[in-house]
């Protein structure tokens, strides 16, 4: 691994966040409360509210032709699962009077329509969505992956997922940008300016950097971070050369290093077919990483 740096000139002065509402995904798995308690920690940094989605998936009854109501058993789940969310509410709204910062709650039942749509629907009210990523159960990880997919290509916000038994530490003291230069990257990158400017160190990490007819491979991710220094972003570029290994793996493993409490990253740069056939790097990421990462599409 041969790494190149340059160091950025300090920022001056704090910056504003400029988010106003701060999304937090209730999917009911078991580590929800790391969503919220992420969503509560940049809602009291922003001086934000938090809006809770709370996703209910419904389940319905094998189709039968002579059925003329729903099966009595389906209908008791179903209440089953709204006195379950009712105190979920409850709980949420005890954990955000704690956490001192205001909030709401928009429960959406998903029977007819995919639930990652409808969480997505209601991502577009938001500044950003945080979602929390299961780390004991493939069956959880799996389902919640599918949420993470909708909401990054369908709500048009991005998405920060917090792994299970992680949590976000405000103002950061070390961030990583994953870059590449492709729209998704340059995307998260400028989304994720309200973290990146109070940030106190921020490293550009590019791996393999070739030439592009604007810059040598050499000068590779210098014009983004002389735009991250104009905003005041205290940034440095790295160039790793990847010798053959995974570009998820350098880059955790770069995160790990150097201790970073967030990693930014664009998402789903490859049409996501591939990504669910063959893998991809977005996939990997989801799946892999220990820390709070950012992802725009």
């Amino acid at each position: 691994m041969s790494v190149t740096s340059h160091t950025a000139t300090k920022r001056v002065g704090e910056a504003s966040f400029g988010w106003h509402d701060i999304g937090s995904l209730a999917a009911q798995v078991g580590c929800d409360s790391a969503a919220l308690a992420a969503a509560a920690t940049i809602a009291a940094a922003a001086k934000a509210k938090v809006s809770v989605i709370q996703l209910l998936p419904m389940p319905l009854e094998a189709a039968n032709a002579w059925a003329l109501s729903m099966d009595p058993a389906i209908s008791e789940r179903h209440e089953q699962i709204r006195d379950e969310a009712r105190r979920q509410a409850q709980d949420i709204r005890h954990r955000l009077a704690s956490y001192g910062v205001a909030g709401d709650i928009t429960t959406l039942e998903a029977t007819f329509q995919d639930p990652a749509s409808l969480a997505a629907l209601a991502a577009r009210r938001t500044d950003l969505v945080v979602t929390a990523r299961p780390s004991g159960s493939i069956a959880d990880a799996t389902y919640t992956h599918a949420l993470f997919a909708g909401l990054l290509l369908n709500s048009g916000r991005p998405v920060l997922v917090v792994p299970e038994g992680a949590k976000i530490t405000l103002p950061i003291q070390q961030a990583v940008i994953a870059w590449t230069d492709s729209p998704e990257a340059t995307r998260a990158m400028h989304d994720a300016l309200p973290l990146l400017l109070n940030a106190a160190a921020v490293d550009l990490v590019t791996i393999d950097p070739s030439a592009s007819p604007l810059e040598t491979a050499t000068d590779a991710g210098e014009a983004a971070a002389l735009l991250l220094r104009s905003h005041g972003v205290n940034v440095a570029v790295h160039r790793i050369r990847s010798e053959g290994r995974a570009p998820s793996r350098l880059l955790l493993d770069y995160c790990r290093n150097v201790k970073a409490g967030l990693l930014v990253a664009g998402g789903y740069g490859h049409p996501r077919w591939r990504e669910w056939t063959v893998g991809g790097t977005t996939r990997e990421l989801f799946f892999e990483t220990t820390l709070p990462t950012f992802f725009s599409h």
